[in-house]
Order: structure tokens, then sequence, then C-alpha cells
């Protein structure tokens, strides 16, 4: 039964190919343009959509049964994880990812019915096991597709963002600036120190300003991290002067038994900075100071 009818389902989809594409994208566009007017390429999706109808036909054709499994290489799931990373690029949510087999689903399920394909109910049921069968393998894919390369993008951006909260500031012959924004988990102080050490390398950097004035909280992890950053920045020979704790923060570091007892710490990186200019043999002075000093005999 399930051969006969998978073949009548094929032979059927061969000679009814125009009228089903024609139906499905009338039915995927008119949802799609409405939410993405922009991301829709009307011509490129047709085609797209033509050749995996000739490849769920196929499918079809082959006389799939219950326990069988699409092959990743196979060209009907190249097409369609090729379409699935593409909506997902473009913005698409997965549901409309999603919608985009349903549709073809619906349209082919009306289609067989209307043709008296499955007048008798034993037919109906064989008719409807082979589709179900057949698209919730491919409606698998497009979702697992679409997961997959949301969370690579999400990834990716995630690493560029940590790349931009994660500067090293070159603010003198060598005097380094690192200014740590938001929270200092093991991945960020991981990069924070192997950018730090980088920096002192290139530079041969004497002096590393380490702020933590954008830093919400600071606990015994945080406190960690930070530790373990100023320890390779002087295994280097970098002296690191911390600057930005704030009041409560200080108390928090006490209470906690933290010990920063050999780190050079300022209230304020204006502090800071003056610090780790004297430690190079540098200081600020007014203009008018500076020209006083010049006339002095």
């Amino acid at each position: 039964m399930t051969e006969t009818v998978n073949l009548n389902v094929s032979q059927w989809l061969e000679s009814q190919q125009e009228v089903v594409l024609n139906a499905w994208m009338d039915e995927i566009l008119s949802r799609w343009k409405k939410h993405y007017p922009q991301a829709v390429d009307e011509e490129s999706l047709r085609l797209q959509s033509r050749q995996l109808l000739d490849e769920i036909r196929k499918l079809f054709a082959n006389n799939l049964n219950e326990s069988w499994e699409l092959a990743p290489d196979s060209r009907s799931a190249v097409l369609l994880r090729s379409m699935s990373t593409q909506r997902a690029k473009q913005g698409f949510k997965p549901a409309d990812s999603v919608q985009y087999l349903i549709a073809l689903k619906r349209v082919l399920l009306r289609g067989l019915l209307q043709s008296g394909a499955a007048e008798h109910p034993s037919v109906l049921g064989a008719l409807l096991a082979a589709v179900e069968n057949i698209f919730d393998h491919l409606t698998l894919l497009v979702y697992e597709t679409y997961i997959e390369t949301r969370e690579r993008l999400i990834a990716q951006q995630s690493l560029s963002l940590l790349e931009l909260s994660t500067p090293v500031v070159r603010l003198w012959d060598r005097v380094l600036m690192v200014p740590l924004i938001g929270v200092v988990d093991t991945l960020r102080a991981r990069q924070t120190t192997e950018r730090l050490l980088d920096a002192i390398a290139k530079y041969e950097a004497t002096v590393a300003i380490l702020d933590v004035t954008g830093v919400p909280v600071l606990d015994t992890s945080v406190a960690g991290h930070i530790m373990k950053t100023i320890a390779a920045a002087q295994m280097l020979g970098a002296r690191v002067v911390m600057t930005g704790i704030s009041p409560d923060g200080a108390q928090t570091l006490v209470k906690l038994g933290v010990d920063f007892s050999e780190v050079t710490t300022r209230a304020t990186l204006r502090a800071g900075i003056a610090e780790a200019l004297l430690q190079v043999g540098r200081r600020i002075v007014a203009i008018k100071d500076k020209d006083k000093d010049k006339d002095a005999p």
C-alpha cells in the first residue's frame, strides 16, 4: 500500500508541478512579503523552490518506508540547509522558515485530496502517513539548520563585542591602560590577560593601568580573575596600577578577605594615570608652571 501511494504522489507531483509551485509561492509570499519586504527575492525563491519540489517528488518515487533517514549529503538536504541558513542570516524567525515547508505540505495535501487520490479510508491513511513521514524529516532539518546558524552568528557577534569591550590603550611610552567595563567572567578575563600581555611585549611597557570603574560587581570571583591578570603582567616585568574601585567595592573586598596589598591602587583613573607617569619618570604639569621652570635662573 505504501509503495503504491508514494508512487501515485510522485506521479501526481510530476504532472501538477507548476500548479503546486504557483499555489505554494502565492501562500508563502503573501506572508513573507508582509514581514520581510526587503529580504525576499521572488525570482530566486521560485527557482530554489522548484528545485526542492522536484527533489521531494524523487523522495516519494523512492518508496521510502517509515524507518528511512534523510541523508545529509542528499540534494534535498543540501538545498534545505542552504535556504534555511540564508533565511537565518536575513533575520527570519524560525516559525517563518518552518512555515515554508508547512505551506507546501498544505498545498500538496489539498491538491491530492481534490484529485480523488485518496477516496478509500485506508488509502487516505497511507497517503497522510507518507506525506507526514517525509515532511517531518524535512521540517526538522530546517529547524536544526536555523538554530545552528543563529547560534553561530550569536557566537561571532559575542566574540566581536568581547574584543571591543577589552581594548588595550597605549597612553604613553611604556604606559598601557585596560578599561574593564561590564561583567568579568572566565572567558573575558582570559582574553583581557592575553591582550594585555601581547601589548606589554609589543610596546615594551613597564606600567599597566587596570581600570575597574565600569565593573558593576567586585566579588571573590572577579578579584581572582583580576589578580591572575596582574600576576601575569608582573611576570613580564610590568607594574600594574589598579584604579576605579568604588567605596562599596572596597568594603566588599575587605569583608571577603581579598588581599590587594601587593598591588598599587588609586581611587580614580586620573590619580592612576599620574602614578603611572611618575613610575616612568614623567609627570603632568600646568603650562604656566612649565614656563616658570624655564624662566627660573
